[in-house]
């Protein structure tokens, strides 16, 4: 029915600003094996951004990437920086139909993560937004971005995001909406995707 990441309103104070530091900007979390079992995802990865990252003037302000990854733990640390070595398994895009048809890739690459797609038509300034990844040919994770401010807010989102028209795991649910809230009573915020649909 949902699944995602549940934040205390103290995980988002104290955050490290060192952009560097990267044992205190990522959080990995792995799954329960019914989501294994139902789910295209395998694990879950939450990026602190401090200084944000480019583009610049589009999402170089304090966010956090929630990452939903459809390879292993072991498949995406495997992914080096981009180079002239490792280009080709960057650039080496999914089949027509794989990616929503409004998204486009950004050049280049991140370690650890792939190509980022994103939809030009997304309003600016950036608070929240939802990207997709690839790596060597196939869709390799779903990433809603967050600003930390937007999350603090506790400002409600129940939005639909752009799907592509085929599916890599036949038989699998597959999400189509991303949520971001904040639960009045325990004061936990929550980022999860919901409303799924069997592929």
């Amino acid at each position: 029915m949902e699944i995602g990441f549940e934040m205390t309103m103290e995980a988002m104070t104290g955050l490290t600003q060192d952009p560097l530091d990267f044992a205190n900007s990522t959080f990995v979390l792995p799954l329960h094996q019914k989501a294994l079992d139902l789910t295209p995802f395998d694990h879950l990865v939450a990026n602190w951004n401090s200084h944000g990252h480019p583009p610049m003037n589009v999402f170089t302000v304090p966010h956090i990437d929630f990452h939903f990854y459809t390879i292993t733990l072991a498949e995406q640390l495997a992914i080096l920086p981009y180079s002239p070595a490792t280009a080709e398994k960057f650039d080496l895009l999914p089949p027509e139909g794989f990616m929503p048809a409004s998204y486009r890739s950004d050049p280049g690459g991140v370690p650890a993560m792939g190509k980022h797609w994103g939809d030009p038509s997304n309003p600016l300034p950036f608070t929240h937004v939802m990207t997709y990844g690839s790596y060597n040919g196939q869709l390799n994770f779903v990433e809603p971005m967050v600003t930390l401010a937007f999350l603090q807010a506790g400002t409600t989102v129940k939005k639909p995001y752009a799907q592509p028209e085929k599916f890599a795991k036949a038989g699998k649910w597959y999400p189509t909406v991303y949520n971001i809230y904040m639960d009045p009573q325990t004061h936990k915020h929550f980022v999860t995707l919901t409303d799924f649909v069997k592929r």
